[in-house]
């Protein structure tokens, strides 16, 4: 991880540092997808080796929230990547909820719906190829949830949400700008 020492901070630097932390996440997560499908071998078990209380829930969790989840019909999770680890949690635990992943990147959407084909959540996790502030909202209600992923830039997403529909927003955890605090907070701690 990049740390951005604070003697040095501009925007040119904390761009920088928020696109080598995006290209992190991806790496993170097509790791863990290798792991936990066998190296690769097997994508059936992308479903069955996630772990409990992902970070959609973990958020909920946090925001005192997880009883919404009782009520939704419809879960929208934009910046979904290519592996839904937090959709087949929440599957699950809610195999119900009609799950639509949006996922802006065609080759991890192409990946994503790869997966979730291979899984019991096939007809209940739709992957769309779009940029979340293009997704048409409007059909969702009050009892429907929205989560944006971390490394997703939320402001266009959370004001079309707001002004199409009724649904809950959540930024999900670990949260917005975590990745530059920590950067801030490591080059005070470890200098370059």
């Amino acid at each position: 991880m990049l740390r951005i020492p604070s003697k040095v901070i501009t925007m040119e630097v904390v761009r920088e540092a928020e696109k080598e932390w995006r290209e992190f996440v991806i790496k993170g997560e097509a790791k863990l997808l290798y792991e936990n499908t066998n190296c690769g071998k097997d994508l059936s078990l992308a479903y069955t080796n996630v772990e409990q209380n992902a970070w959609i829930i973990r958020t909920l969790v946090d925001k005192k929230s997880r009883y919404r989840l009782k009520a939704c019909k419809t879960l929208v999770k934009v910046g979904a990547g290519m592996y839904p680890y937090s959709m087949f949690d929440v599957h699950k635990q809610y195999p119900d909820i009609m799950q639509i992943a949006i996922e802006i990147d065609p080759k991890r959407a192409l990946i994503c719906n790869k997966i979730v084909a291979q899984s019991p959540a096939k007809g209940k996790i739709l992957v769309v190829t779009m940029d979340g502030k293009d997704y048409d909202y409007s059909n969702l209600t009050q009892d429907d949830l929205v989560f944006i992923s971390v490394d997703v830039p939320s402001t266009d997403i959370i004001s079309k949400v707001i002004n199409t529909s009724k649904a809950h927003i959540f930024k999900c955890a670990p949260y917005e700008k975590t990745w530059l605090v920590n950067s801030i907070r490591d080059s005070k701690t470890y200098p370059v």
